[in-house]
């Protein structure tokens, strides 16, 4: 395992990244094939602490709820898009301008 000096991360191959998240070979295989994790260079094997980070969250789903490689893909991409729901609603409630009403005065 090394560290990359581009995105200051750690890279790692393939066999460290099963060792590291504690799964089956096959099993990490599956998740690379549907696209759950991704890397760009496919024939060099390498892979990020991000994406050390998708597998072990993956490994829990499927530990917890005995999910499927598919339906692991699927429960990630909605906890991605809920994240970005609540982004974007942080952001919107900073701008948001705030409102005072005497209640007294239309009484």
């Amino acid at each position: 395992m090394k560290h990359s000096p581009e995105f200051n991360d750690i890279i790692m191959s393939l066999d460290e990244l099963i060792s590291a998240c504690g799964q089956e070979r096959q099993w990490v295989i599956e998740l690379i094939e549907e696209n759950i994790i991704e890397y760009d260079v496919p024939e060099r094997e390498q892979f990020t602490g991000y994406q050390l980070t998708t597998v072990r969250r993956a490994s829990r789903l499927s530990r917890d709820f005995e999910a499927s490689v598919p339906a692991i893909g699927l429960i990630l991409e909605l906890l991605a898009e809920v994240e970005q729901l609540r982004q974007l609603k942080r952001q919107l409630d900073m701008q948001a301008p705030v409102i005072e009403i005497n209640i007294e005065h239309l009484k």
